[in-house]
């Protein structure tokens, strides 16, 4: 067993973990380990962002799945995280969505200060690269090289242009002025390759000699003497080891990994871990609970009428946001193109060939709440996944609008040239369509909010994304979210890894 010691350890090096290292190791007084429970990103698949899809199992993925979804016909569903360096950021469709500014300023209103649209605002700018026009409130210099699409696939153009072809606004950019309307993704693709949180912070940090990494090491638990955080245990090339923090450990292993982390370390609701035979340590009831995800519909599919072109940077290029009731304040649904066939198992069958295009239809503001517990103290196995989707009915609502305005978008003249038929659902009575949606409701990718910042009985972190009760320990991932942004995660999630870095060295 080692006992080397480190001013900071981070664990975790995805979107979030990889902004707080290598900000922390700007200092070079700083000693800074950097744990990674997978291995290099160093892929054809991964650095080719088409093939997203193609990385959800195996050696890349942690290759997790959802308990029986009692409200999804008890169907099980994967959920994909990343098991490599660069996180989710390694395996996404590297979509650069900040989301609403509404999320923010409800976080702050909810006694989360420094975490308004204005104060995340300049971090966002400060991440960004934008390749695209002068805008006064996009970044340029940053570490993240962010772009338009190059030379769209005529699909996600088709789709764009729904939007006004049923009475819906274009927009240019989804992360300027306004995001209602159709509009084309930002991108983190460079030279037509991922260009991830690897490429903008860890490469260059890692020329650093007062930054280590370690892959292939899967943390088990922190280390907590009396009130106080002092380091982790990890297995590594087979053996438990240990090292120690003089000054913080940050947890930035995902909203799986980093509850998880915690239950196993005795922080979390002490009655559920008595259970597992994990003495308490601190009894923080909403460790792993408060679970949000954005839910997509797989899919309204199309057989196109000529040879279906290639998909482009990530071939699910242009998305939409909208509102299912006009009553709402905020955008609460964010259907996206897809430039292949796309439909889950129980539907996949009814797709005649591979020449389709889809329509995802999806709630991004959902209501459900799921959950995550440990299946045992044993850190080998998987814990239990509960995502709870439609357990709200206003959620079934959002869904069942969403998929008929999409079919309505998808008729429209702007797919003329390409639509021969409607293939899936087709035009079905609300009951039959809500059985339908419930087979084909899969995961947006976007799972948060495990570990939430606040100041009420759930709350894990404070504003300062440290653990509530205990010192030298934070986490910072999506997990911490109080609610989950309008729109993809990521840019979010590296946005919070700089916030992190930002208080921890103020």
């Amino acid at each position: 067993m080692t006992t080397d010691t480190y001013d900071y350890i981070v664990v975790g090096a995805g979107s979030a973990g990889c902004a707080v290292a290598a900000r922390l190791s700007e200092n070079p007084a700083a000693r800074v380990l950097l744990l990674e429970g997978g291995g290099t990103h160093d892929h054809a698949s991964v650095h080719d962002p088409v093939q997203w899809p193609t990385l959800f199992y195996g050696e890349l993925s942690w290759n997790y799945v959802t308990a029986p979804m009692k409200s999804c016909l008890n169907r099980v569903d994967h959920v994909p995280r990343a098991k490599m360096l660069g996180g989710c950021h390694s395996h996404n469709a590297n979509a650069w969505v900040r989301g609403h500014p509404s999320d923010y300023d409800r976080w702050a209103a909810a006694g989360n200060d420094g975490w308004s649209w204005k104060d995340v605002l300049p971090v966002f700018k400060k991440i960004e690269d934008w390749q695209g026009p002068s805008d006064p409130l996009r970044g340029t210099g940053g570490p993240m090289y962010v772009t338009p699409p190059v030379n769209p696939n005529p699909v996600a153009a088709a789709f764009v242009e729904s939007g006004p072809a049923v009475g819906l606004p274009k927009v240019f950019d989804n992360n300027s002025t306004s995001m209602e309307g159709t509009s084309y993704f930002n991108f983190t693709v460079k030279d037509g390759k991922r260009f991830s949180v690897v490429n903008a912070y860890l490469l260059p940090a890692m020329q650093r000699k007062n930054l280590t990494v370690i892959t292939n090491a899967e943390t088990h638990r922190v280390i907590v003497e009396g009130t106080r955080c002092v380091g982790v245990e990890f297995a590594h090339d087979g053996k438990l080891q240990t090292v120690r923090a003089d000054k913080e450990v940050v947890l930035s292993a995902g909203v799986i990994g980093s509850p998880s982390i915690l239950l196993r370390s005795g922080i979390g609701p002490a009655a559920e871990l008595a259970k597992l035979g994990i003495k308490s340590t601190l009894d923080l009831p909403g460790v792993g609970k408060n679970l949000q995800d954005h839910v997509l519909f797989a899919g309204i599919n199309y057989e196109c009428k000529i040879d279906l072109p290639a998909p482009h940077n990530n071939g699910a290029e242009s998305t939409m946001w909208w509102k299912s009731d006009p009553a709402l304040a905020t955008p609460d649904i964010q259907p996206v193109i897809i430039e292949f066939p796309f439909a889950t198992p129980d539907l996949a069958p009814l797709l005649p060939n591979q020449n389709c295009y889809a329509i995802a239809p999806s709630i991004v503001a959902p209501q459900s709440r799921g959950s995550l517990t440990l299946a045992s103290a044993d850190a080998s196995v998987a814990p239990i996944i509960d995502v709870n989707y439609f357990e709200s009915e206003a959620d079934v609502n959002a869904m069942h609008f969403c998929i008929e305005l999409c079919r309505e978008m998808g008729a429209s003249s702007a797919f003329d040239h390409l639509r021969k038929r409607e293939v899936i659902p087709g035009k079905l009575g609300r009951s039959e369509m809500i059985e339908t949606l419930k087979k084909g409701a899969t995961t947006y990718f976007h799972p948060t909010s495990t570990c939430k910042m606040g100041n009420d009985a759930l709350a894990v972190v404070d504003s300062r994304l440290r653990v509530r009760g205990i010192t030298g320990l934070r986490v910072a991932d999506a997990s911490i979210m109080p609610t989950i942004t309008t729109g993809n995660t990521n840019a979010p999630s590296v946005m919070i890894g700089e916030q992190a870095a930002t208080f921890i060295t103020a």
